[in-house]
């Protein structure tokens, strides 16, 4: 790796969930348009991985020619400094041992206080405390997404349908998506009615995060006040959210 990263996401290791994760970030980068595309604030992001073997790296480079990559130990804090974790917008501990993903959340969290981070781990309950203490932002276990999965399949088939289809589908135009409010945002201090985005946009506000709740308030009322960092999200086709996008980040004149 000879480039400076800035803004970025790395991954730990190349196991089978980071394999996955560059697969969704690869397919991602197939449906942007230049810089833009449906991920994180409607932004593509540039990632790295962090992985010690030299044979996996180049098995994977023979799938991903362009890939970025540091032959190296991500528990080690040297290795993680020359991934740029200073700049990095997040990472993935996702490696196989979970005392691997503890060490490299609590030192991540140290080394970069603003970064996110969402880690892998088989245990939630005891591990995923310890990683919630550490820094962690976000905490998932495979088996518990697969067997939520499976029941969902069951229970729920047409819907869950509808949502593979709008967040795997190639060929689909319809996303979700969530965008972050500026503080000099044009809309900053409007309700919704006031913004009439839905009008605009031609898509639905299905969603709202105020900057300082826990929760999301879904279908928020007209009456909801537009606030710096709140987060609006919503369900549209590609070049409506794209169009939501540059209007919300437009800023007031002074």
């Amino acid at each position: 790796m000879e480039r400076e990263f800035n803004d970025h996401i790395i991954i730990c290791g190349l196991g089978a969930t980071a394999m996955q994760i560059i697969e969704e970030l690869e397919s991602h980068r197939e449906k942007s348009a230049g810089k833009d595309t449906i991920i994180g604030e409607v932004r593509l992001r540039d990632y790295l991985v962090i992985e010690s073997s030299r044979e996996v790296i180049d098995k994977t480079v023979a799938k991903w020619q362009h890939l970025y990559y540091i032959v190296g130990d991500a528990t080690d804090d040297d290795i993680l400094e020359r991934a740029y974790i200073k700049n990095a917008y997040g990472i993935f501990p996702v490696l196989p041992s979970e005392k691997d993903n503890l060490y490299i959340t609590v030192a991540a969290r140290q080394l970069n206080p603003r970064i996110r981070i969402v880690a892998r781990t088989a245990d939630v309950v005891n591990i995923g405390k310890k990683l919630f203490k550490g820094g962690a932002n976000s905490v998932i276990s495979p088996n518990s997404i697969g067997g939520l999965r499976l029941v969902s399949e069951i229970a729920r088939p047409h819907v869950t349908d509808f949502l593979d289809e709008m967040l795997r589908d190639k060929n689909t135009q319809l996303r979700i998506a969530e965008v972050a409010v500026d503080r000099d945002s044009i809309f900053c201090g409007l309700s919704l009615k006031e913004a009439s985005l839905p009008e605009k946009c031609g898509l639905l506000i299905i969603a709202m995060k105020k900057h300082d709740d826990l929760f999301y308030t879904y279908n928020p009322p007209a009456s909801a006040l537009i606030e710096p960092s709140d987060t609006l999200v919503a369900l549209g086709y590609t070049d409506q959210i794209f169009q939501l996008t540059k209007l919300v980040k437009a800023q007031a004149r002074p």
